[in-house]
């Protein structure tokens, strides 16, 4: 089974493409750009006296398009209009129309990142009481404050936490059963303690055929059908793809109107939305000059993006919405994986500009060392931790390692969400290789020149470039904490450490993925956007990982779906709030 590998040319085509070129000319931006009237005739000027909050980049932000109603050959009027259709936009579109709202739903791009397949998370679900699960949830809610540092907004996390539930069971009554669609809980999580404790929140979706059982890979691509099939149903639903939001349009009060777009023939169009726009075009974890100027000494850590990332997410939604005067988030937040493989003798470069392959296997807690083959953190903490702790050793990258007995150490690892590597009941939200299609996919990349095999602990030390004598001690002295069962270096879970003893021995050198942005627009309870005094812009509404507020400097993995499943639940949430508007 090959890694997937990245194609780049996808993701410099269109927006992504003038965003990067852009980028050569700096303009030294300071802020956004103060809000442009209705009646405006020119494009709006940025300012530099804006709040120290908003990030200072080169010119990622650039200026509203000049665009006024004469150059449209068009004018829609709807109820509400969903930029985006990725998960949060599906789940918005849908509940709108089925309030009975009309609905206009535009994606720029041939097809959107549609619902993920991986997990959405949820707590009191049908799935959940079925299977007996309970979470605690002011356990939940307060370990996300801890991992926010409480520079998040709690009161969004309870939102989710409080109807997160109601979100995943619709989705159930959509999907589940229809056109060879299951939605799977993962309930299954380890039995022993664990430092950083995991939540069975996950509920996934996978394709059952039985002539091949399961398969994950081509559920969402199915989902975004059925759902289209759902959406249409209603009389006032309407779809466009191809079609990009160019800028919101609002009143002399400042209030969002509606929205200036564009077809991919350059038909431009005016639509005017009644009851609100909901922006929700997947952040900009694919706008490159926009993530450099944004992430800082994180890019350091990276080999690129996720392969299977949305391409979607060129951040052109949180555009729009700062040049209406929306306030950016305080604190840069991505969704990092610790799963980019590199060959031994390639360095960390630029993180959109390598060739690089993902490895699933690389997030396992065995044993990671760093350049020099010293052991760098506790290997069985969050993904981006041995990220960030590797980001202050030597050449950023770090060299998991283990033994020809890991297929026993997997299984006795027991990790959770997409990291797992067993088919195990109550753990199949993935459909995950197992361990023969792992071995498969170790060798492919011992082929490629990727993976070291060596047949002494003192030849992967030289295969990886490490210092022999201190690779050597660092062995030594994680095996004794194996037959000690106790972590008394850096405090792993006595279960999940493992022994250096047995040849053949592996090694591998990795950087961070990019999976998405979760910093965005700043947002109230009502996911209304905010401008630079924390007031609510009348008529924008922005939810998925366009929105901000939810998350600060990590993202809490092991509460599988956790990112996926505010984007449904926030989604479904403010499709029925705008809806309403229509009754008041």
């Amino acid at each position: 089974m090959e890694s997937p590998k990245i194609d780049r040319r996808k993701f410099l085509t269109g927006a992504l493409a003038t965003g990067a070129a852009t980028a050569l000319g700096a303009i030294g931006l300071t802020g956004c750009s103060p809000q442009a009237s209705e009646n405006d005739k020119e494009s709006t000027a940025s300012t530099a006296d804006q709040a120290s909050s908003t990030p200072s980049p080169a010119d990622w932000l650039g200026e509203a398009p000049a665009i006024t109603d004469e150059d449209c050959s068009e004018t829609i009027d709807t109820d509400v209009l969903v930029v985006g259709a990725g998960c949060s936009g599906w789940f918005a579109a849908c509940a709108a129309a089925e309030q009975g709202a009309n609905v206009l739903l535009i994606e720029k791009y041939e097809t959107g990142a549609g619902v993920r397949g991986s997990a959405l998370g949820a707590i009191d679900s049908r799935k959940q009481k079925e299977a007996g699960v309970t979470i605690d949830k002011e356990e939940l809610l307060n370990d996300y404050a801890r991992y926010a540092c409480n520079q998040n907004n709690m009161d969004l996390v309870r939102l989710w936490a409080d109807n997160s539930g109601e979100a995943l069971d619709w989705y159930c009554d959509r999907v589940d059963g229809v056109k060879d669609i299951q939605v799977d809980l993962e309930y299954n999580m380890p039995s022993e303690d664990l430092r950083y404790k995991a939540y069975p929140t996950g509920h996934g979706t996978i394709i059952m055929r039985e002539e091949m059982g399961k398969d994950n890979r081509s559920c969402e691509a199915t989902t975004v059908e059925v759902l289209t099939e759902y959406f249409l149903s209603f009389a006032g639903a309407k779809l466009m793809y191809e079609t990009g939001m160019d800028r919101l349009i609002q009143n002399e009060d400042g209030a969002v109107v509606g929205a200036y777009a564009s077809t991919s023939d350059g038909t431009r169009m005016r639509i005017n939305a009644k009851n609100g726009v909901i922006v929700a075009t997947g952040g900009y974890a694919n706008n490159f000059a926009m993530y450099e100027a944004l992430q800082g000494e994180l890019v350091k850590s990276l080999v690129g993006v996720v392969p299977f990332a949305n391409f979607n997410a060129q951040g052109e939604g949180i555009k729009a919405c700062m040049w209406a005067g929306a306030r950016f988030d305080d604190v840069k937040t991505t969704m990092v994986f610790d799963r980019g493989i590199m060959k031994p003798d390639q360095e960390i470069g630029h993180p959109f500009d390598m060739d690089f392959d993902y490895f699933q296997f690389a997030t396992q807690p065995f044993l990671k060392v760093d350049s020099v083959g010293n052991r760098i953190c506790n290997e069985s903490s969050p993904y981006d931790y041995v990220v960030h702790a590797a980001s202050m050793k030597g050449n950023r990258a770090w060299y998991p390692v283990w033994d020809a007995n890991w297929k026993e150490d997997v299984h006795r690892f027991h990790t959770v969400g997409c990291s797992t590597l067993e088919i195990r009941e109550g753990g199949n939200i993935l459909d995950p290789v197992n361990l023969d299609g792992t071995e498969a996919n170790i060798e492919a990349n011992i082929e490629a020149g990727k993976v070291v095999k060596a047949d002494t602990i003192e030849e992967l030390a030289e295969k990886l470039g490490f210092d022999v004598d201190a690779f050597k001690k660092t062995v030594d002295t994680y095996n004794s904490l194996y037959d000690a069962q106790e972590d008394t270096q850096y405090g792993k879970e006595a279960f999940r450490l493992s022994e250096m003893r047995t040849a053949p021995f592996y090694g591998v050198k990795i950087g961070g993925l990019a999976l998405c942005t979760l910093d965005g627009i700043k947002i109230n309870t009502d996911f209304q956007a905010l401008n630079e005094k924390n007031e609510p812009i009348e008529g924008l509404y922005v939810i998925g990982n366009d929105s901000g507020s939810y998350y600060a400097h990590t993202y809490p993995n092991l509460g599988a779906g956790s990112n996926a499943g505010r984007c449904a639940t926030f989604g479904r949430m403010c499709g029925k709030a705008l809806a309403s508007k229509n009754n008041a």
